[in-house]
Formats: C-alpha cells, sequence, structure tokens
C-alpha cells in the first residue's frame, strides 16, 4: 500500500490520476497500487507508482516514475513540459533514458506540471559509478559506452522541431564563452 507521505500529497488526486493514467495507456481502468516519493530529486519531486493497467497497451503491472515539480525550484530549470520534450528526442535518439510516456499541465489531474516514464533500475550517482567498476564495467568499457552514449546526444541537432525552446549554439562557442565569462568577471569588482 501507499506510504502514508504519498497518500496524504496525493489523496484527493488519486482517482483524477488514474483516470489519467488510463486514457493515456488506451487501458479500460488503471490502479495505483503504490506510490511513494523516491529520493535524489534536488529540484523536483520523483514518485515512484506501482500501477496496473486493466487492458490497453500496457496491461499489467508496471513501475513507473511520475516527475513533477518540488516546492522550491530553481529559475533556469526547464519546464517539466520542456524536460518531457528532451526526455523524447533523447529516447528517439536511442539514448539510454527512460522512456517517456506521457506528459499533462492539466490542474484538474495535478496541481503542478508533471510527466510520466518508464521506471529503471540502475545507479546514476556519478561518483560512485566513477569508483565502483561493478558499475558499468571496467573503465575501458565504461568510457566506451558513455561515448557511444555522447555521440546520440550529439546526433539530435538544431533545429529540432520539439525542441525550439532550446537557444541555437552560438556560432563559435568557445569564443563566446570567454566572453561571458569576461563580463562576469569584470563585474565583480
Amino acid at each position: 500500500m501507499s506510504a502514508p507521505l504519498a497518500e496524504s500529497r496525493f489523496a484527493d488526486r488519486r482517482e483524477a490520476l488514474e483516470a489519467f493514467l488510463a486514457a493515456r495507456a488506451e487501458a479500460q481502468a488503471a490502479r495505483l497500487l503504490e506510490i511513494r516519493p523516491l529520493s535524489g530529486g534536488a529540484i523536483q519531486e520523483n514518485w515512484l507508482l506501482e500501477a496496473d493497467f486493466d487492458g490497453g497497451r500496457l496491461a499489467g503491472r508496471h513501475d513507473l516514475v511520475l516527475r513533477t515539480d518540488a516546492p522550491s525550484a530553481v529559475p533556469v530549470s526547464l519546464s517539466r513540459m520542456q524536460e518531457f520534450a528532451v526526455l523524447r528526442a533523447a529516447w528517439q535518439a536511442g539514448v539510454s533514458v527512460p522512456e517517456p510516456l506521457w506528459a499533462c499541465d492539466d490542474p484538474a489531474v495535478l496541481p503542478t506540471p508533471f510527466f510520466v516514464m518508464r521506471r529503471v533500475n540502475g545507479v546514476a550517482l556519478a561518483h560512485k559509478v566513477v569508483r565502483d567498476s561493478s558499475l558499468g564495467g571496467d573503465r575501458q568499457a565504461l568510457a566506451e559506452r558513455l561515448g557511444g552514449e555522447l555521440a546520440r546526444i550529439h546526433s539530435i541537432r538544431p533545429p529540432h522541431p520539439d525542441l525550439d525552446f532550446l537557444p541555437l549554439p552560438e556560432p563559435d562557442p568557445a569564443r563566446a564563452a570567454v566572453v561571458r565569462y569576461r563580463r562576469y568577471l569584470d563585474a565583480l569588482g
């Protein structure tokens, strides 16, 4: 069953969230068996949703992750809808990211915009991955894997129809960075 904290956070929205999930999965119904917060979200909240779908594209039980805004925000962060678009573009390019499923900014479902993605197992803490050779194989294999991931990320080239909210890169990014840092240093006094 759901943790008490999760129950209090989603208690009045559970039915709306289940209806949203069912509609998006084209299922007769969706039942949330568990809702609990996941650790590690410094700026956004991540919630485990153990969902059971009656029919539709995701018939059966699935572990999903709902990502939404935390009470505090960082102004330079992407919105959840923008983050979903970036995640979808990365997924389509073959980057090893959780499959993005659905995004929603309807306050009748949840008061803050959110998106739902598949849950994947693993460790994302860089300091652990780099130091523990049981994560990612030997260091040579890890470096090769990361290089492949970067190549797939770099295959997403602007202009990209779903990512028009991202600024286009400077024609000479190195020179632009030097100018930006000089301005920053000059302003320090």
